[in-house]
């Protein structure tokens, strides 16, 4: 027997490796027999059958390259076969490049939230420190001395430890003025301890970055590294720039550095533009020179890296021990504290107070609908698939019959899916890049610099190709095993006969899981759209029309407070006077706006019982006039009015919700209150103005009042005037005013009202929750149709004869549609159940992003479900209503 015959028929290494063994034993034995010693025979064993390791290695090769050999004859075979059926293979490719491509465009935005990193050293070891006040809630915040001690108590626990605050922090926070060259723009600042830049392993684009003793005394070290982004974007990319005067909010600052490329902050959702030394936050508004000793001004962050011993169980005990003292030293009387904890820091989620992260819940959500839209187009070609395989029963009986084994079969069909696949993760991945650049380019309504940096990283890339090569082998394994499993005499009998009952049974159960699929989509995406008609429809408590907003801060030009004032009071004077105009008012705070105010109060006789949180309301500075700009009624007692100035008595205007909580049995005008910052001046309550949203548009109203601006200045203001001029030719004119009054002022957040409702904290979430559910639930809708159509059309071309004999004997077309409608109707309405049982066990989940909508909202349910359900039908009508037009003699003439 020669080698090589016995090679081809020896395939597998374990055989192989036997038969060698055994023929090598046989000589050894026979040289024994001969006389030989066993290190004579064994040698001469080896030198008449050959080295053994050389024949293996030879057969190896033989082997992977018959293996190669026959993928590459799979796939020239399943190439030709796709080509051969251009509008099977167009159809198939399409239907889960559309599956694939939501998935790129879902996963990008989930990798975005949850697996982003942050272009520093080590990302995933830094953590920030937050004193837990609950399960869910922390408080992130500290002052420049609980910053100080906790660096001087952790050292055993942390190698390195910095802090920074976000720009504004003073009374009012966002961003600040930049002035270059005689130009002002608003820029996102952040204020960082020297050390910051070092503790992430940074090295700077161009020029330095800040030295561990910088920013250490107030305003001793007015230097400012930008951002590659801003540097590139305002500069152009000018190298010449460092070392260059500049201004901050008037201040005189010096151009040190530009920051390395990518990295704009520890929250990249908030673009970084320009970096400051924790010792220029005097320079925002309202920051005194005595916040690094103020134990009770808490503006900043501190994050830091743990060291090796904070891994130990030891350890955490001892955090809470410093959180003790620290409390002990700077206490928080108005909390209620558990421990000091130290935190993981993800981006790009804010470090905040707030309770459960919703980001990763979000991720999951979108991820999990673009998984059940793929799902659906999966079922869709595997029917597909399906019917083709039937039609192919012919080829494989006569492949089987030459010699083709079962197995040879299987891969053929599971390298066809495969190459669908492929080409469909090529078109899905074109598809995902448009969506995702589409997602990239929304504007989050605010002035905040945020960004959504969706991009196509390597995550996505390997996601996809999981996805892709996944997707081949559902949509092929059925019809693969179906075709792979069965003998001869079946395939053959098969296709004399036409289709089994088991496989028409398989294709509605695919059936009933797509339609199950697709009501679940369309429910999901039917509660977000309730959620957010139910937003837009609140009574908001105030009148958005033909209202327009306008912020200024003379702040960032370095206006002092008196000039400010002047300012203020010189431009609303000439938009008063304009035509046209109903009426003006400044205020500090816009509804729905990214500023917030608030904090506790002191209330005479008002006793706090212990364990209670401290009274609180949140206020607004406002001029004269405001309550009739807003459409807000006044329900009791006075406006504020132009006699209400900094040397009268301090009064407010408070909300129901604050009268009815800490006054419920008595008129509150006439009573008074107090704030911690100025506990001299209380302040008269002499109106009481009826309930508004000013926070958010979904929350309960929170206790609120009203200050006039005359008594609480703040120079970040917005001009909210009602006219009924067209708002365009009005800002024009506002803009023109204030370059008249001060030429270097920036004019921004100029909208209306009525599109300053679409903020973060207004509809946008809800108009971007609603648009990515819709529009997967719209791809689920069309893919359930296209699905029922596809099945029930081949399943009615398979009963043409039985069709034809029945109106030979005299069926009735109604009695046609009837009896082919039938099964199709039992089928949809299985999956209707089914995609109503898996809602309802899904309702958890959607329930966290809903407002005023319970997941089990019947009229959603039952009104999608008339929907699909519908649609199918008609899916299901057309080839019924088709077949029942036929002619008989055509049909007979078929068989």
């Amino acid at each position: 027997m020669s080698w090589k015959r016995f090679f081809q028929r020896r395939r597998t290494d374990e055989i192989l490796n036997q038969e060698l063994d055994q023929h090598l034993q046989l000589e050894i034995d026979e040289n024994l027999s001969r006389g030989m010693s066993r290190e004579d025979a064994e040698f001469a064993a080896q030198r008449k059958l050959g080295n053994s390791t050389h024949i293996r290695e030879e057969v190896y090769r033989f082997n992977s390259l018959h293996f190669l050999e026959t993928i590459w004859q799979d796939l020239r075979i399943g190439a030709r076969l796709l080509r051969k059926s251009p509008t099977f293979t167009i159809v198939a490719v399409l239907t889960l490049a559309i599956g694939i491509g939501a998935n790129a465009a879902m996963f990008s935005i989930a990798d975005w939230l949850l697996f982003q990193q942050l272009p520093i050293r080590d990302p995933k070891s830094l953590v920030y420190l937050g004193f837990a006040q609950g399960p869910n809630q922390r408080d992130p915040n500290f002052s420049y001395p609980e910053f100080q001690e906790l660096k001087r108590q952790s050292g055993e626990l942390f190698a390195d430890m910095s802090a920074f605050a976000f720009g504004g922090s003073g009374d009012q926070s966002g961003p600040d003025g930049l002035t270059f060259n005689g130009r002002t723009e608003r820029a996102q600042t952040i204020f960082v301890a020297g050390n910051f830049f070092s503790m992430l392993g940074l090295q700077p684009y161009i020029g330095r970055l800040f030295a561990p003793q910088e920013g250490t005394a107030p305003m001793a070290d007015p230097v400012i590294v930008l951002s590659h982004e801003y540097w590139q974007s305002r500069f152009h990319g000018d190298v010449s720039i460092i070392g260059k005067p500049a201004a901050i909010n008037g201040h005189p600052v010096t151009i040190v550095g530009v920051a390395p490329k990518d990295f704009v902050g520890l929250t990249p959702a908030i673009h970084i533009q320009v970096f400051m030394p924790l010792g220029m936050i005097p320079v925002g508004p309202g920051v005194s020179h005595d916040f690094m000793t103020a134990g009770d001004r808490r503006p900043l962050v501190i994050v830091a890296r743990p060291a090796a011993a904070f891994h130990n169980r030891q350890s955490h005990p001892h955090l809470t021990l410093i959180g003790n003292s620290l409390l002990k030293q700077y206490p928080r009387p108005e909390e209620k504290i558990i421990e000091l904890r130290a935190i993981p820091l993800r981006p790009p989620a804010l470090v905040s107070g707030a309770g459960v992260n919703p980001l990763p819940l979000f991720a999951g959500l979108v991820l999990g609908l673009g998984i059940l839209v793929l799902l659906l187009a999966c079922l869709n070609v595997s029917n597909l698939l399906l019917v083709r395989s039937t039609t192919r029963r012919g080829e494989m009986a006569m492949r089987s019959a030459l010699g083709a084994p079962s197995g040879r079969l299987f891969r053929q069909m599971l390298t066809e899916s495969l190459l669908l696949a492929g080409l469909a993760c090529a078109t899905g991945i074109a598809l995902g890049l448009l969506a995702t650049r589409a997602l990239a380019r929304i504007t989050a309504p605010t002035e905040l610099a945020i960004r959504f940096d969706l991009v196509f990283d390597w995550r996505v890339y390997v996601y996809l190709f999981g996805v892709a090569t996944l997707t081949g082998i559902i949509v092929g394994i059925v019809p693969a095993l179906r075709l792979g499993r069965a003998n001869l005499a079946g395939l053959l009998h098969d296709t004399a006969r036409g289709t089994t009952g088991s496989r028409q049974r398989l294709r509605n159960s695919l059936v009933v899981i797509q339609v199950a699929g697709s009501l679940t989509l369309l429910i999901v995406a039917g509660l977000f759209v309730r959620s957010l008609q139910k937003v837009r429809n609140v009574d908001l408590g105030f009148d958005p029309r033909n209202v327009l907003n306008v912020t200024l801060d003379p702040n960032q030009i370095g206006m002092s407070k008196a000039d400010g004032e002047r300012f203020y009071a010189q431009l609303l004077s000439q938009v008063r006077a304009l035509p046209g105009i109903q009426s003006a008012s400044l205020a500090v705070m816009v509804p729905m706006g990214d500023t917030e105010f608030g904090g506790r109060i002191d209330i005479p006789g008002l006793d706090t019982p212990k364990g209670q949180p401290h009274p609180s309301a949140n206020f607004n500075t406002v001029s004269t006039d405001y309550f009739r700009t807003m459409g807000m009624r006044i329900l009791s007692g006075r406006d504020i009015a132009a006699s209400d100035s900094a040397t009268s008595g301090h009064i407010a205007v408070i909300n129901e919700a604050m009268a009815h909580k800490y006054w419920p049995a008595a008129d509150p005008i006439g009573h008074e209150f107090s704030v911690p910052e100025d506990p001299k001046h209380p302040i008269h309550i002499v109106g009481v103005v009826r309930d508004s949203h000013m926070i958010d548009a979904y929350s309960p109203i929170d206790p609120m009042y009203f200050a006039p601006l005359a008594q609480r200045y703040l120079p970040t203001l917005t001009l909210q005037v009602k006219s009924s001029r067209p708002p365009a030719e009005l800002a024009k004119q506002i803009a023109g005013y204030v370059e008249g009054l001060a030429p270097a002022m920036p004019v921004y957040g100029v909208r209306t009202m009525t599109q300053a409702l679409d903020s973060l904290n207004g509809l946008f979430m809800f108009r971007v929750g609603a648009a990515l559910t819709g529009a997967l639930g719209s791809l689920g809708l069309i893919l359930a149709i296209i699905g029922v159509y596809g099945v029930m059309s081949y399943s009615i071309g398979q009963r043409t004869n039985e069709i034809g004999v029945r109106i030979a004997l005299g069926a009735r077309k109604y009695q046609i549609l009837s009896l082919l409608s039938r099964q199709g109707i039992v089928v949809i309405g299985s999956g209707l159940i089914l995609g109503i049982l898996i809602t309802l066990a899904a309702s958890k989940v959607v329930q966290e992003f809903l407002i005023d909508v319970s997941p089990t909202d019947a009229l959603t349910y039952a009104g999608l479900s008339a929907i699909l359900g519908l649609a199918a039908f008609v899916a299901i009508y057309v080839p019924a209503s088709r077949a029942a037009r036929i002619d008989p003699v055509t049909a007979l003439r078929r068989e």
